[in-house]
């Protein structure tokens, strides 16, 4: 009881304030989509070759071997699988998730094994042509790099640029955090091994001539991309824990909320 009366008061105080998403998926059933927020990637695709669901919950052990539901980007080729959320735009939007890369597709260049960050939802028909900002995982160099396509449609201005030498590694945890200034176009990455506690990134680029109509984020958004010209045989598998979307200071944390009244409903 302690537990509802605690989040009703939060959510009551959140009012008009668009809330933080705190989620730790472990209210989700294993083999099901995550529910609450969430919606699959393919809902904002029209057509799309990899149709929903294109994840599933699993249960696996966390970076230092304690046991943990994630969500997984399932093994299929085709536009892109994940999961995203809507939110309300605001100047400063943060982003943060830990990401495991279980598989990568065997396609040709270029193949983003997971992107996480921020997409403008427009009218076009894949989110690959929307406005956007992510940090995403190529994985033909086994780095990481930041990417902004200040424009709709497809052209217009892209930075697309290398995050620095550090290299990621399959079955290993990582947490990616991303923090945006849609005003002024600044984008600021860190990425951390999780077992090791090393920060491995740490990152501020400002794109020259930023445009800020064009970044008007009201997704979040963790996905993949099999983008070559030849796809391969098998698709890009993530697993996705413990997303924290924070739109402003001082926000009310009303989805952790919600994660908790489910996990007290469930006992």
């Amino acid at each position: 009881m302690k537990v509802q009366v605690c989040c009703v008061a939060l959510l009551l105080s959140a009012g008009a304030v668009r809330a933080d998403i705190v989620d730790d998926f472990e209210s989700y059933e294993i083999g099901s989509a995550p529910g609450g927020v969430w919606q699959d990637a393919a809902a904002f695709i029209s057509d799309p070759t990899n149709p929903a669901p294109t994840v599933t919950m699993i249960s696996t052990q966390d970076a230092h071997g304690a046991a943990t539901r994630a969500v997984q980007i399932t093994d299929a080729l085709g536009t892109s699988g994940g999961i995203a959320a809507e939110i309300e735009h605001q100047r400063v939007q943060r982003f943060e998730t830990d990401l495991r890369f279980d598989q990568a597709s065997d396609g040709n260049y270029p193949n983003w094994i997971a992107a996480a960050g921020f997409f403008q939802v427009t009218d076009q028909a894949d989110l690959i042509t929307m406005p956007q900002a992510l940090i995403y995982s190529l994985n033909s160099s086994r780095q990481f790099r930041l990417y902004v396509h200040n424009a709709d449609g497809r052209g217009g201005r892209t930075l697309d640029v290398s995050l620095g030498a550090a290299t990621w590694e399959f079955d290993r945890w990582y947490r990616v955090v991303f923090e945006v200034d849609t005003e002024l176009g600044s984008f600021s990455s860190t990425i951390v091994d999780i077992e090791s506690g090393e920060t491995l990134i740490e990152s501020t680029r400002t794109m020259a001539n930023w445009n800020a109509e064009f970044g008007q984020f009201d997704l979040v958004s963790v996905n993949d991309g099999e983008y070559g010209t030849n796809a391969g045989t098998r698709g890009n598998m993530v697993s996705i824990d413990n997303a924290k979307y924070t739109p402003a200071p001082g926000t009310v944390g009303v989805m952790g909320c919600a994660g908790l009244l489910g996990m007290r409903r469930r006992r």
